[in-house]
């Protein structure tokens, strides 16, 4: 076999090994809890990661009423002090946002 053949073969699955070690030890470095504070109209921190099967719990710190709204979940008017648990099971980015204020939204990434 050529030996520039071989060469890029073994750095290929090199570079494969090393990617999913990557992506693997990514998953196991988010956190299983998070908190996500609402105030001033914005969720704060406005990016999560988070370990699949964790728990995120937003807490209204605002005087307005606001929701965590996604396409699967809606936690309705949380008002002043009030919070929201929300546990995330599959995989993937999750697009949130608050009903009440169109300008207000967040991601969370789910590894």
């Amino acid at each position: 076999m050529n030996m520039k053949l071989l060469f890029v073969l073994m750095m290929s699955g090199l570079l494969i090994a090393c990617s999913q070690t990557v992506e693997q030890s990514s998953a196991v470095d988010a956190p299983l809890e998070s908190t996500v504070s609402i105030e001033d109209n914005a969720f704060s921190p406005n990016t999560v990661t988070i370990k699949r099967g964790g728990t995120i719990t937003f807490v209204n710190e605002d005087s307005a009423a606001h929701t965590v709204t996604s396409d699967s979940f809606d936690s309705g008017d949380l008002k002043k002090g009030e919070s929201f648990e929300q546990t995330f099971t599959k995989t993937g980015s999750v697009s949130i946002h608050c009903a009440n204020h169109p300008g207000m939204s967040m991601k969370v990434i789910v590894k």
